[in-house]
């Protein structure tokens, strides 16, 4: 089989590069790491009979996050949310209405995002290579992690990010697969993928990004890999399979000597296919991941009292309509309006976030002082309401808040590194009728500018022009000189 013809799905103005291959009544989606080019995948003769192979058990869709490979530049960094919604068009513009989702190392956590959030899209769930506490500004130590791994595995990357397109990835994917001749293969991948810049700034996003407080919410099966001699300690993966109720956790076997760059993925096409295959109960569509949005005016019966029983009728009207606008824009739903307050949900925590903070300042141009509180958690669908301890606590933290300040719980803050939301610490809290003390984060900037990049392709040497054309136009050329390379690789390692 030839590489596929890439494919384009727009997003936002940009084009988002995909490929298919193989059909049948189940569908698979891999979101590839920042250094799996699309095209060039293809041209090592281990990797093009897995990715072959996954043609044979489902309709397999591959791709990496907007801006790499063969997607258009992007100005900034894609948040966590827009990359599980390119997850969910992607799957949209193929036809799958659901399908098993393969999250490779930092593409972890968008793949758990979908898998949380909507339930009935999602059949399973492989993650590879996965850690999902923040290594960098946390305020406590990652759950299996100790302070010389964790160290060791920021520095490591760093060090590789800094040397960009010299193959330095290679050892912290698998130490057994370092050869000279792996890390020059690997430095093609590394440099038509992304500019240095561009993988240094995904890096440090990566570096600041939880979502260990989603991972309960995941109702399908799910399984963490984790390669043998990986620098990514077993106890830190292990901790992501227990974190979800289906999860389990998987160590694979170590790679032999002088192995390919595609030897390690064997086992793990395997459980692909296993878990692809093997059938699954429904999924409790009742239950999902979602984020709720509480609102309330500040000092009514005070607003009542001096303007008049008609007039403050009137402006209650003329701000319910304004909340009702800005969610709708937002993409949310209000759910409820009792009183002076608001009950909406939402996909994403970045989204109920500027929402919140556009109502409060929507209300202060109308003299009115509002207060706003967001978390996100599982709810449970209730006909066309929602409810749950989550929405107990997303009322409780508005409760908590000061006269036109939006607070956020440490889930949402942890959701929405890169978004260019900013916080300050606002301390922790008892939060009536809801178990332990609760630390709190108070909005400071919901115009900050996302992190952002430069709208560069990667630059590429003559050689590097000449292969990409060889991996488009005779890729199995490129098979035959991989594959001796190979072989020659494994005989010189006994």
């Amino acid at each position: 089989m030839d590489p596929p013809a890439v494919r384009y799905v727009q997003r936002d103005g940009h084009a988002l590069a995909y490929q298919v291959v193989g059909a049948g009544e189940r569908d698979v989606v891999w979101l590839f790491e920042i250094n799996m080019h699309l095209d060039l995948m293809w041209t090592d003769p281990e990797i093009h009979y897995l990715m072959e192979r996954g043609s044979t058990f489902a309709r397999t869709a591959y791709f990496q996050q907007r801006g790499l490979g063969l997607s258009d530049p992007v100005e900034h960094l894609p948040t966590l949310e827009e990359q599980a919604d390119d997850i969910v068009a992607v799957m949209d513009e193929i036809g799958m209405r659901e399908a098993l989702l393969v999250g490779v190392a930092s593409a972890s956590g968008p793949v758990a995002l979908v898998a949380a959030r909507s339930p009935e899209r999602v059949t399973g769930v492989v993650l590879i290579q996965p850690f999902a506490e923040r290594l960098v500004g946390g305020n406590h130590d990652p759950v299996g992690w100790s302070a010389a791994e964790r160290d060791n595995f920021v520095d490591g990357w760093r060090a590789a990010t800094r040397n960009w397109g010299s193959g330095s990835t290679v050892p912290l994917w698998d130490p057994q697969e370092d050869s000279a001749f792996n890390r020059r293969l690997m430095a093609m991948l590394e440099r038509n993928s992304a500019t240095p810049a561009v993988a240094q700034a995904h890096l440090e996003w990566i570096f600041r990004l939880d979502y260990s407080d989603m991972l309960p919410s995941i109702q399908c099966p799910a399984r963490a890999l984790l390669v043998a001699g990986s620098p990514v300690p077993v106890a830190a993966s292990q901790y992501v399979a227990d974190r979800i109720p289906r999860g389990s956790f998987h160590l694979l076997p170590q790679s032999p000597p002088g192995a390919s760059l595609g030897e390690a993925w064997k086992p793990i096409i395997d459980h692909v296919e296993q878990l692809a295959t093997g059938g699954h109960p429904a999924s409790d569509a009742g239950r999902y991941l979602a984020s709720v949005l509480f609102t309330d005016v500040v000092g009514s019966t005070e607003v009542l009292a001096r303007i008049g029983d008609s007039a403050y009728r009137d402006l209650r009207a003329a701000h319910e309509w304004q909340v009702r606008d800005e969610i709708e824009k937002a993409g949310g739903r209000l759910l409820n309006v009792a009183g002076d307050g608001t009950f909406s949900i939402f996909d994403g925590p970045a989204s109920a976030v500027r929402c919140a903070r556009a109502v409060v300042d929507g209300a202060g141009e109308l003299g009115l002082e509002v207060r706003a509180g967001v978390h996100t958690g599982q709810v449970e669908r209730n006909g066309p309401d929602v409810s749950g301890m989550t929405v107990h606590i997303g009322a409780r933290i508005a409760a908590t808040a000061r006269a036109r300040e939006v607070l956020v719980s440490r889930t949402v803050r942890d959701l929405v590194v890169g978004s260019g939301l900013r916080f300050a610490d606002a301390g922790e809290h008892a939060l009536k009728g809801v178990p332990d003390r609760w630390p709190l984060y108070s909005l400071t900037d919901a115009d900050h500018a996302p992190r952002t990049v430069p709208r560069l392709a990667p630059k590429l040497s003559m050689i590097d022009q000449a292969i990409l054309r060889t991996a488009k136009r005779a890729p199995q050329a490129l098979r035959a000189l991989v594959g001796a390379a190979n072989a020659r690789q494994r005989r010189l390692s006994r």
